[in-house]
């Protein structure tokens, strides 16, 4: 069932704060506050756990950060109606993964919103990055960290009885991150395509993780997700513009 009722409240309520963010921009920092408040007090509140309070802060913060990248007010309404949408599906998955933690539906809503969350956060860093003053170092440790905690948080949903397993494959995944974090540096793209294209890599890496830890593991496997990541960034690729470096 997708229809969860306080989570639905929840998530009206998770709209009219952004929309409040994107109204008033000169209340930006009180707004975040107001906003991260009220992400972590529902998402207790309706989940009755802890379970995925990083990876729903995260969410939070990057959905706050990208709101402030985007230009035209039509297409903040909709970033803010999309947002809102993948909140609900926070809620509800965490509300049903806390439930029944091997119930494969809570486990599919919760995956799913974890690659939103890692690609607003990667785009609004990597578009920070960009915007301002900022040393490539701290994106690649921003990304290391973020990125190894929330992948750890899943994967120990999956697999919970090796947990050194778990941390040392999220530690991979987090490397991985940061050395793709250097080598964005001498990408054309915009950080949209960026984050598209650092969310490929994510996933297939992700993926080989998660299979290894469901005993699905294979050559086979493995080699179907090169061939996704390279058909899927031959595409974004060709579809990109391509910015002039100064």
């Amino acid at each position: 069932m997708f229809l969860y009722i306080p989570a639905i409240f929840q998530a009206i309520l998770f709209a009219i704060v952004l929309k409040a963010v994107a109204f008033y921009g000169s209340l930006f920092w009180l707004l975040l506050v107001i906003l991260l408040s009220l992400v972590l007090v529902g998402f207790r509140l309706v989940t009755k756990k802890w379970l995925l309070w990083y990876s729903v802060g995260l969410f939070t913060l990057s959905t706050w950060t990208m709101l402030h990248l985007i230009d035209y007010s039509f297409e903040k309404d909709i970033f803010i109606f999309l947002s809102a949408i993948i909140y609900y599906f926070f809620l509800l998955g965490g509300y049903k993964i806390g439930k029944k933690p091997n119930d494969e539906t809570a486990r599919g809503i919760v995956a799913m919103v974890l690659m939103a969350t890692v690609f607003l956060f990667l785009s609004a860093t990597y578009g920070v990055y960009l915007n301002f003053e900022v040393a490539s170092w701290w994106l690649m440790l921003f990304y290391f960290i973020n990125i190894s905690v929330i992948s750890y948080r899943y994967f120990t949903i999956i697999e919970n009885r090796n947990k050194k397993d778990v941390l040392v494959y999220s530690l991979i995944l987090g490397f991985a991150m940061l050395e793709m974090g250097w080598v964005i540096n001498f990408w054309p793209f915009g950080y949209l395509t960026s984050g598209l294209i650092l969310l490929m890599f994510y996933y297939i890496l992700w993926d080989l993780a998660q299979n290894y830890f469901y005993g699905n593991l294979s050559k086979k496997t493995v080699i179907m997700n090169l061939i996704l990541f390279v058909v899927l960034t031959t595409i974004v690729l060709y579809s990109s513009r391509w910015l002039p470096r100064l």
